[in-house]
């Protein structure tokens, strides 16, 4: 290791020496935390400083050799004997005879040959480690000690801090020395460790890695040279590309592991109990997991701080704690999470810090344990924590000694927080509960909750039958309008139809919005749309939402908010939902790259199987915009997403019908499209759902038969569907279907039928239906002979399909505008001089036809306002047009009109 902000210290030692060799012995005692860079120091002295101007004799003391008699006194003067022989022979052998206390025989011999060996140059008796010296070496070196004056001997001794009590019996012998000098170590500053760094590393790479370098190891030297190694490990790895800052890997790890096992024994003790507490806590706690006494826990943590591994009772960096617990035993590991779990019990910890080391240690046998786990999975799931909440209840639940019933209720709490974690983790536990269900072992929103599963994973007619067999549960009523409302197969199944309570809560009020119990759309808005945590919330916000878009102009509204509080819990189900709201919102006002954007958002929130039946909405979503913007091979995969088997028992299962017919239209297989579509017909019959509420299939079916040529059953089906509306209330189906009928009219009625199409959409805010229906139109105008306001007319109908990207609609319209007459060559003057308008009169008519004012159009074009009065007074005689409210349809010309090649 290199040595770095150590020349002042180097310097006091050099000085010493110096002295030294002027017949005036001295000891300098080098003292810091470890690894902070003693031998390091104690190296470069007797490499650099000491061997030039001194005989050195040098050793290390070590654990291992504690007990060997003489051992580290046999390292100094082993190599030392040559010409000096007879005085070596009073030197003992290492492992020599040793009774507690060295023979005054040894101790002069030991003198006498130091005396010889610093006869004529100084001597220099260098000893690292000196704390793990054995006892007879340090008698012999407190005796040399006490007369380095008399000769120009000068020793030099490292030792950490925190030394054991028979080491500090010799140090304070030392310190007694008037000749005696403490040289106390530090970690290294910030900028030491940028030098320590720039040693092996880049300067400026350095520069930047020093600041979290020190962050991470407080200018611990050994520390600061492992992340320089894991630097250059992480580049050489990377192909040599530089890391983009710190990297904190394996030889980091093993730098730490080697700090504490070079301390005093109690440190990793301490250690593993800080790292298995996790937290920081008293001294006390930290004793009695370690199995010591506070004052002596104190004292080693606080050596640990020095050392740069811990700060303020905490790992400096959590790689550094991870080594320690991957160190550990998993048996140890497992006995310290249950000690710890019991004190800070004991203690009044709040119940999540007990509970997570009773997961940790994977065991709960205290009486204690199961109302810990319960209340920490209770707040763990209120804040959105529920792979830690799961854990609780898993433990609680395999650990209780408890009975059936009490098991049944354990399963259950399990069920629901697993639902809200993942509702595809809820499959496994449905056996069991539907049992529960059918016994009567489920009690208060258990109930609920249990048949919100099985409606949400296809298992409506097990809910059925569960449902006849109860009476007197609370929220059955709601439970049978969800079923009602999701399997509609099974109305009655249940038994007798009860009403759905009048009240506020965010889910009755979305039950009775979804099964139509309620007298206007008014009463359910103003009773307001909350998120709450009671069962069936998720699948009646889906009812409403999914089930029947025509309703999402009244919900949609709510749906940011509902997101931001849905975000805050973490609650999986919602965000879901919501996002597959919005991109039904998205695809109803023909924001085609939206809707594919937010339903592929949808559907990353939860697994397939976690969307239940419901996944058929956000699908049908996605695939009816991508056959809208002419993408039909990733149509094609979207569809190839598997689906429940009992999707098509839902009325998520005829939107993914009707979307599925819609593809195979653009694909050009009419019969496998009016194959869906009567599909849906048939089943909203066998519901006996087939009203104006439900699914137009009736229009889609029709224009299945349009592309066959079948165009009275096509006339038929479109009759049926328009009697059966409400025109006032689905203007979007009124003006689909109307656009289809136009296609079965004659050619001089269909501009009329088309034309209240057009304004039917447009109201209803689709501009996707309103492009199509424009399109329609324009053409419609053409077969009719009308040529300026079909080139219009197709133009905007162009306009509003880019604006959505439906780059199908578009691209049919380009040989129709293409094949139309300009609207430009028509107004403006022909090449013999006879025109319609002249080019002033047509500037000014085209303004005019944006809405701007007669003031505005004079100062556009720098007239004065009487002479844009006298040109739109001709404009209008030879248009044959009273107003400029006529004037769009004639003179709407704008930048960028797309050609028959280029759009």
């Amino acid at each position: 290791m290199a040595l770095v902000e150590r020349d002042t210290e180097l310097g006091r030692l050099s000085d010493l020496l110096g002295a030294c060799a002027l017949g005036a012995g001295a000891i300098a005692i080098v003292r810091g935390p470890v690894a902070v860079g003693k031998t390091e120091l104690l190296h470069t002295f007797a490499r650099d400083v000491a061997a030039p101007r001194a005989r050195y004799l040098g050793a290390t003391g070590s654990p291992a050799e504690r007990d060997l008699p003489f051992g580290l006194l046999s390292q100094l003067f082993h190599d030392a004997v040559g010409e000096h022989a007879e005085q070596a022979a009073a030197v003992p052998p290492a492992g020599g005879a040793f009774t507690g206390r060295a023979d005054p025989q040894v101790l002069d011999g030991v003198w006498r040959f130091v005396r010889a060996m610093a006869a004529g140059r100084p001597l220099v008796i260098g000893v690292d480690d000196v704390d793990h010296a054995d006892d007879a070496s340090l008698q012999c070196l407190l005796f040399i000690a006490r007369r380095v004056r008399q000769a120009p001997v000068m020793l030099v001794l490292g030792e950490r801090v925190g030394i054991g009590p028979g080491s500090s019996v010799f140090r304070a012998e030392l310190l007694r020395q008037p000749h005696c000098v403490q040289i106390r170590l530090e970690r290294l500053s910030c900028d030491g460790v940028a030098a320590l760094l720039a040693r092996d590393l880049d300067p400026r790479v350095a520069h930047g890695l020093a600041a979290p370098a020190f962050e991470a190891t407080g200018g611990n030297p050994l520390l600061v040279q492992a992340l320089a190694e894991d630097w250059q490990a992480a580049a050489r790895s990377g192909g040599f590309r530089q890391p983009a800052g710190l990297v904190i890997g394996d030889r980091f790890a093993e730098a730490v592991m080697s700090c504490l096992y070079r301390c005093e024994h109690n440190a990793l003790a301490v250690a593993r109990a800080v790292a298995v507490l996790g937290e920081p806590h008293g001294s006390a706690i930290v004793a009695q997991l370690a199995g010591l006494h506070p004052v002596e826990t104190g004292a080693t943590t606080g050596l640990l701080e020095e050392a740069g591994v811990l700060r303020q009772g905490r790992y400096r960096h959590p790689v550094a704690r991870e080594a320690v617990l991957r160190e550990l035993p998993s048996g140890q590991r497992a006995e310290l999470h249950a000690g710890a779990a019991r004190l800070l019990h004991a203690e009044g910890a709040p119940p999540t810090s007990v509970a997570w080391h009773l997961v940790a240690a994977g065991r709960a046998a205290e009486p204690w344990t199961a109302s810990v786990l319960q209340e920490s999975a209770n707040n763990a799931t209120a804040s959105g924590e529920f792979d830690f909440a799961l854990d609780c209840l898993k433990l609680a639940h395999h650990m209780a000694d408890a009975d059936e019933q009490q098991h049944v209720a354990g399963q259950a709490v399990l069920a629901r927080t697993e639902w809200k974690a993942d509702p595809a983790r809820v499959v496994r536990h449905l056996d069991r509960l539907t049992d529960a269900l059918h016994q009567g072992r489920l009690a208060g929103e258990q109930v609920a909750a249990a048949f919100e599963y099985l409606l949400w994973h296809g298992r409506g007619v097990e809910a059925a039958q569960a449902l006849g067999r109860l009476s007197g549960a609370p929220r059955l009523a709601e439970v049978r309008a969800c079923l009602e409302s999701c399997y509609p197969a099974q109305r009655g199944a249940a038994g007798r139809a009860t009403p759905v309570p009048r009240s506020t809560s965010s889910v009755t009020t979305m039950l009775r919005a979804a099964a139509g119990r309620f007298t206007s759309e008014e009463e359910y808005l103003s009773q307001g749309f909350e998120l709450d945590g009671t069962p069936l919330a998720p699948l009646a916000a889906a009812l409403l939402a999914l089930a029947r878009p025509a309703r999402l102009d009244k919900l949609a509204p709510w749906c940011p908010t509902l997101l931001e509080e849905a975000a805050g819990r973490g609650t999986r189900i919602w965000r879901g939902l919501l996002t597959a709201v919005r991109a039904d919102r998205s695809l109803l006002r023909g924001d085609l790259p939206g809707a594919v954007k937010l339903a592929a958002e949808a559907l990353t929130e939860l697994s397939t199987t976690g969307w239940g039946v419901v996944i058929g909405a956000p699908l049908a979503c996605a695939l009816l915009a991508m056959v809208e913007m002419g993408r039909d091979d990733e149509a094609a995969a979207w569809l190839s997403t598997p689906v429940p088997g009992a999707l098509l028992e839902t009325p998520f299962g005829l939107r993914y019908l009707q979307a599925r017919g819609q593809y195979q239209l653009a694909c050009g297989r009419p019969y496998a499209a009016l194959s869906d579509f009567q599909a849906c017909g048939r089943l909203l019959s066998a519901w006996e759902a087939d009203d104006p509420d439900a699914m137009p299939w009736r229009i889609d079916a029709a224009q299945a038969l349009l592309r066959l040529g079948r165009r009275a059953e096509a006339r038929k089906l479109l009759s049926e569907q328009i009697a059966r509306l409400d025109e006032t209330r689905d203007r979007r189906t009124l003006g689909r279907a109307l656009r289809h009928l136009a296609a079965t009219a004659d050619t001089l009625d269909r501009p009329k039928l088309l034309a209240e199409s057009v304004q039917m959409l447009r109201m209803a805010g689709d501009q996707l239906e309103y492009a199509h229906a424009l399109a329609d139109l324009g053409r419609a105008h053409s077969a009719a002979g009308d040529s300026r306001r079909a080139r219009v007319t197709l133009r905007r109908a162009w306009r509003v399909a880019k604006d959505c990207q439906a780059e199908g609609l578009a691209g049919s319209l380009l040989p129709s505008l293409a094949a139309t007459p300009s609207a430009r060559t028509r107004l403006l003057p022909n090449a013999d001089g006879t025109a319609e308008l002249s080019a002033a009169e047509y500037r000014v008519g085209v303004l005019a036809a944006r809405n701007y004012t007669n003031r505005q159009i004079a100062n556009h074009l720098c007239i004065t306002v009487s002479t844009v009065e006298q040109h739109l007074t001709r404009v209008y005689r030879k248009l044959k047009v009273r107003s400029r409210a006529d004037l769009p349809v004639y003179l709407q010309i704008e930048e960028g009109e797309p050609t028959g090649t280029d759009p």
